[in-house]
């Protein structure tokens, strides 16, 4: 691709344009021989296309890697994937394979589905990815195969509208870039593991992680900084500034072991008026998808942060400076505002100690 290459995952808009241009997946039974069962063919109706597609878009995120290029990884494969659509169920076969063979010990019966889709990375610009996942069987999920002239054709029975079983349904998944169109290799997610990958994971995929999770909790930080510095002092909400949004940012990131975008925006933008609200986090989802956080998962590393950088601090008219961490309800802070512009800030504290 020319030009530079993108950080974040997919846009919203990008996964509403999601289109199957391939699709397969291969039984997982851990009492069949090399406990795969090979499918030729799957057969979807238009509601399945569907379902399937909405968990495509429910998993087009994750921690961000790239191809190890001194271990065995799937780049050649997924490539081939996309290029050669004749071989493209025996490849995914083999993948399905190695996949089982990889992960030893006990495995959970159910498919492991390998795709190719598309989706308009710009006006007049289609582009693929592939995508693995392996689901376990559920009761929201169900299907039978049968041999149709020496081919095994699965046909997917009807599927109720159960989101949140299936989701939990989606054990492990991969969204592979073969167009160099993003600066990740793979997005991938281990429901077991998460944020990071089991071991056979990883060494199937063949994978090491893009940035780590200091590097990724600065950049939180500073997308936050910089979106709350750039919002408008008449679309703020009453009572919020730069140094309000960031507190609760920094605590998101204290409290949480794993990061998790729509938690984090949930978090970070409060507002009563919820036109607003939904505004601002929009916007503040943006900024994060700017700066290549948006849809990662990552183990938050708050003290990676310069301590200077974890204090907020205002300063009055009047030359006094008030610096603390945390929020200001954390520090027994209250700001109030009042006509004209002016500000009261009171501060409740067991002990004021002079320093000189």
């Amino acid at each position: 691709m020319a030009g530079q290459q993108l950080e974040g995952v997919l846009t919203q808009g990008q996964r509403d344009t999601l289109e199957i241009v391939e699709f397969i997946f291969h039984i997982i039974d851990p009492d069949a021989p090399g406990k795969v069962i090979k499918l030729d063919e799957v057969q979807l109706q238009e509601k399945q296309k569907s379902f399937f597609l909405d968990r495509l878009r429910d998993i087009a995120e994750g921690t961000q890697y790239l191809f190890d290029p001194d271990a065995p990884n799937l780049q050649e494969q997924s490539q081939r994937l996309v290029e050669d659509r004749d071989g493209f169920v025996d490849l995914s076969y083999h993948m399905t394979q190695e996949f089982a063979r990889l992960h030893g010990g006990n495995m959970s019966a159910g498919v492991f589905i390998v795709s190719v889709v598309k989706y308009l990375a710009k006006a007049h610009d289609w582009q693929q990815l592939v995508f693995l996942v392996k689901m376990d069987q559920q009761e929201s999920f169900t299907y039978n195969y049968e041999d149709i002239q020496g081919r095994k054709v699965a046909v997917v029975d009807e599927i109720p509208n159960a989101l949140n079983e299936n989701k939990k349904a989606v054990q492990k998944s991969a969204l592979i870039d073969t167009s160099n169109q993003f600066a990740w290799d793979v997005l991938a997610f281990d429901r077991v593991k998460k944020p990071v990958l089991g071991d056979y994971y990883q060494a199937f995929l063949g994978v090491i992680e893009r940035q780590q999770d200091s590097v990724l909790t600065r950049s939180t930080d500073q997308a936050v900084r910089k979106w709350a510095k750039d919002i408008p002092q008449d679309q703020l909400p009453p009572g919020e500034d730069l140094n309000t949004y960031r507190g609760r940012a920094l605590n998101y990131l204290r409290d949480h072991d794993t990061f998790d975008t729509d938690t984090f925006l949930d978090t970070v933008v409060r507002d009563e008026n919820p036109e607003r609200k939904v505004a601002l986090v929009r916007s503040l989802r943006d900024a994060l998808e700017e700066a290549g956080i948006a849809g990662q998962t990552f183990r938050p590393r708050p003290d990676s942060l310069p301590k200077a950088q974890r204090k907020h601090i205002y300063e009055t008219s009047e030359g006094i400076t008030i610096s603390y961490e945390g929020t200001p309800e954390q520090v027994g802070m209250l700001i109030e505002n009042l006509d004209g512009g002016r500000s009261r800030v009171t501060i409740e504290t067991h002990n004021l100690i002079p320093k000189g």
